[in-house]
């Protein structure tokens, strides 16, 4: 079954975000505020990742961030993996910080990622020494 941001095959739910919108911290909060009732609906959070970029990219490209969760009780998955895709983004939209703290943020972001780009020319520069 196709989620507008996910998917669920068999017993596996994939959320997929994208570092466009959100960082991996905010995944992880949204699924940290809830996974007390997650676990209790038979559900366990198997980690999430953010995709590697492969090559260098000339500007920030976003990444997909993906969240996935199994259903690890018995019956049918399907509903109770909807669930927890809704619980999910209730997390995101609760722990979200409002605009001014979200661009601060962005902004931070983007010196992290500028800082990030210093220091691999630096090691390319240095390596054709």
């Amino acid at each position: 079954m196709n989620l507008p941001y996910g998917e669920i095959k068999d017993k596996i739910l994939q959320i997929k975000f994208s570092t466009a919108d959100f960082s991996i911290a905010a995944v992880l909060s949204a699924v940290k505020v809830h996974l007390d009732v997650i676990e209790e609906m038979g559900v366990i959070f198997l980690g999430a990742q953010t995709d590697i970029v492969a090559g260098p990219t000339p500007v920030f490209q976003p990444v997909p961030v993906i969240a996935q969760f199994e259903y690890t009780g018995k019956g049918a998955s399907k509903d109770i993996l909807e669930k927890v895709y809704r619980i999910v983004w209730q997390g995101i939209v609760s722990s979200f910080p409002d605009e001014t703290k979200w661009s601060e943020a962005k902004e931070a972001y983007a010196s992290f990622i500028a800082a990030q780009a210093d220091l691999l020319r630096a090691r390319i520069e240095a390596s054709k020494e």
